[in-house]
């Protein structure tokens, strides 16, 4: 069976690898893009070995080819995080 289905928006939830309400864990292999988490904090990220940018609005990890991204680091990341978990319902609906 071949399904032709036409793209749709992510919006800003687009731009994640991995993006999460709830909680992401590592089980030791490589991730390639940006992870995010919200509205918990960067804590229910487990496993990772993360690295805070000097400016606090991110995160970086030698197992994500990407930055990591929660809601309670830096501005603006908190509005940035919480508008792709909104696009991401948004896509899912």
């Amino acid at each position: 069976t071949t399904y032709n289905m036409e793209p749709f928006d992510l919006g800003t939830a687009g731009k994640y690898a991995i993006l999460s309400k709830t909680g992401i864990s590592s089980i030791g292999v490589s991730i390639t893009g940006d992870i995010g988490v919200s509205p918990i904090t960067f804590a229910a990220m487990t496993g990772f070995g993360l690295t805070s940018s000097s400016h606090g609005g991110y995160a970086t990890s030698a197992q994500v080819n990407g930055k990591v991204y929660a809601a309670d680091y830096a501005v603006p990341t908190p509005a940035t995080i919480s508008q792709a978990i909104l696009d991401m319902g948004v896509a899912y609906t």
